[in-house]
């Protein structure tokens, strides 16, 4: 492959050879400082905001900032003993001709 059309696009330590310690540090230092801030704003943290996009890819920032928004929305929908239940209901077998019905 031409090394010309390799390098075109976003930096070639975009997705090939990033450093993936440090781009963890920073996402987790970033989402810290989001979360301590009292409406969730990313740009009132500059430093950990200028190290997330500096050390991790595109694609990686893009997933797990979905991931977390997800998370969030998640921990305010749903209570721990509703997601409990549902999970419960789901792996336990209640029909069937096997099944006593005792439950």
């Amino acid at each position: 492959m031409d090394m010309r059309f390799a390098l075109l696009g976003n930096h070639y330590t975009s997705m090939n050879g990033w450093n993936k310690k440090l781009c963890f540090e920073a996402r987790d230092t970033l989402f810290e400082c989001v979360d301590s801030q009292e409406n969730g704003n990313k740009y009132r943290c500059p430093d950990e905001l200028y190290a997330y996009e500096m050390w991790c890819p595109n694609d990686f920032r893009r997933i797990h900032s979905h991931l977390k928004r997800k998370g969030d929305l998640d921990a305010e929908l749903f209570e721990k003993e509703y997601v409990d239940k549902i999970n419960k209901s789901k792996q336990t077998l209640t029909t069937g001709r096997w099944v006593s019905k005792e439950y």
